[in-house]
């Protein structure tokens, strides 16, 4: 460093808390959404490792490939589900922490109760539909692939294919039970109800 230049230092870790939650607005917390977001949590911890096993596939396959000369539609096949199972049930944890994409520029110049009457008008109008109709749909999708032991196109794939189109039922519950949580907090804002726990209002 040059004699007399003033030192920088920047703390990553808070430039990133700042831009990934820099609009995102916290609803008092109540007894129903602490439980429905602890079962978010946990199941949302054991996905994470999903994308370890999905660097070690991808690690293991491109050296397949070019060391040996050897490659396996199954593995192919198998990255491309747990992308899938990960990214769909990043979803509804991204709902969780209010991480999904908005426009900020709007939502950030809006008043704390005018947010929630949105988000709340959202989530009745918009995803609860939502999650209800492709739950309902996909339910016999997965019974029709199921009951004629559907496999893979491709020569050498994976069988139980109704297996990751099971996902897609898995994943909207999820999302369905981040919307829930959601809701109840933004319920306890507006009208007192579920009872916000003593202490726990906005963060």
């Amino acid at each position: 460093m040059a004699h007399g230049t003033p030192e920088i230092r920047l703390d990553l870790e808070q430039v990133e808390k700042a831009s990934g939650h820099g609009s995102s607005l916290e609803f008092p917390r109540t007894r129903p959404s602490n439980l429905i977001e602890w079962v978010i949590e946990a199941i949302g911890s054991v996905l994470n490792w999903l994308w370890a096993v999905l660097v070690l596939i991808i690690v293991v396959n491109v050296t397949m490939r070019y060391a040996l000369g050897v490659n396996y539609i199954w593995v192919e096949e198998m990255q491309w589900h747990i992308y899938a199972v990960g990214f769909m049930l990043g979803i509804g944890y991204a709902v969780t922490h209010d991480t999904h994409v908005r426009v900020d520029v709007l939502a950030a110049g809006f008043r704390q109760r005018t947010r929630a009457w949105i988000e709340l008008i959202m989530i009745v109008v918009i995803i609860a539909p939502m999650v209800y109709l492709i739950i309902a749909y996909a339910l016999p999708f997965v019974k029709a692939s199921y009951t004629r032991g559907e496999i893979s196109s491709a020569v050498g794939g994976l069988s139980h294919r109704w297996a990751i189109k099971a996902v897609i039922i898995v994943a909207f519950t999820y999302i369905g039970l981040a919307a829930l949580a959601r809701l109840l907090r933004i319920s306890a804002l507006l009208f007192g109800l579920p009872r916000p726990l003593r202490g726990a209002g906005p963060q």
